[in-house]
């Protein structure tokens, strides 16, 4: 008798809740933009009156999705310029014993990540005039281009015993002032 009842009343809520289900199901949605909430008017507000930029988007955060999450100054990157040099080759202090003409020395690969983990340090480079790149551990080679030590934020290359140091991240060119740098 019990296990009867039991029954009954799982069959009644069973059947309460399906009927209810189809009741929301045939509710429609009011899904019109609302009305800015009071909190965001007094931020607006006193943006206003500080003289600082509203937020760009709904959000609100706008200049969060700005600053990227693993830049290390978590300012945006600035790509460096085609023509601008890639790396700084270190020659040897000892000069030849006879000026000798040479061809101007091959640029360094764009190094354009690196991944540590454990004891193994990879970087992924690109060499100059292609549009692949690849990983490669240290003592790999690319483009004639060595591999001799990899850092969290640069590596270091060799190539017929001149070393190039490779920086993720280059350091940005310094901002001029607005109105042409017087001080005024």
């Amino acid at each position: 008798m019990i296990r009867l009842v039991a029954a009954l009343g799982l069959g009644v809520a069973a059947g309460a809740l399906a009927l209810t289900n189809v009741a929301l199901y045939e509710t429609p949605v009011d899904i019109s933009p609302t009305a800015p909430s009071a909190q965001r008017n007094m931020r607006e507000l006193q943006a206003g009156t500080t003289g600082l930029p509203a937020a760009a988007d709904s959000t609100g955060f706008a200049e969060t999705f700005a600053r990227p999450l693993f830049t290390p100054t978590r300012r945006k990157f600035i790509p460096v310029a085609e023509g601008a040099p890639q790396a700084q080759v270190a020659s040897d202090p000892i000069p030849p014993a006879q000026p000798v003409a040479s061809a101007p020395p091959a640029p360094a690969p764009a190094l354009l990540g690196i991944s540590i983990n454990g004891a193994g340090a990879r970087v992924l480079l690109k060499a100059a005039g292609t549009e692949q790149a690849n990983w490669y551990g240290s003592g790999e080679t690319v483009d004639g281009w060595t591999v001799s030590a990899v850092d969290k934020d640069a590596a270091t290359l060799q190539r017929d015993g001149k070393a190039a140091r490779i920086l993720l991240y280059p350091p940005a060119p310094p901002a001029t002032p607005a109105g042409g740098g017087d001080g005024l």
